[in-house]
């Protein structure tokens, strides 16, 4: 099976570099790097197989991928393509997740 294409939302987009700010900021260009790195990686493995990850909301059809303790992936399977539409903090509060 070829792999759907995948793309993130302008949302994601914003949340993942407000994530590697605070990283470089608060830990400096080794630890932002690798988490980085990690982020890329885990986009492939949902690019290469999305059923893997849980369904979060069925009402939705919203699948998270949880990245670390810390940070958790939102994303939707559509025909053509996968959509991540979020990058989750997970030590916000839960209400601030807009899915």
């Amino acid at each position: 099976m070829a792999d759907k294409s995948l793309r993130w939302s302008e949302r994601a987009r914003e949340e993942n570099n407000n994530l590697l700010d605070y990283l470089l900021n608060e830990w400096g260009e080794e630890i932002t790097l690798r988490i980085a790195e990690q982020i890329e990686k885990t986009a492939s493995r949902i690019q290469q197989s999305p059923d893997q990850f849980p369904i979060f909301s069925k009402r939705k059809h919203v699948r998270r991928c949880v990245l670390s303790p810390q940070t958790s992936i939102f994303f939707r399977v559509y025909t053509t393509e996968i959509v991540i539409i979020s990058v989750f903090d997970n030590r916000q509060n839960p209400k601030k997740r807009k899915l």
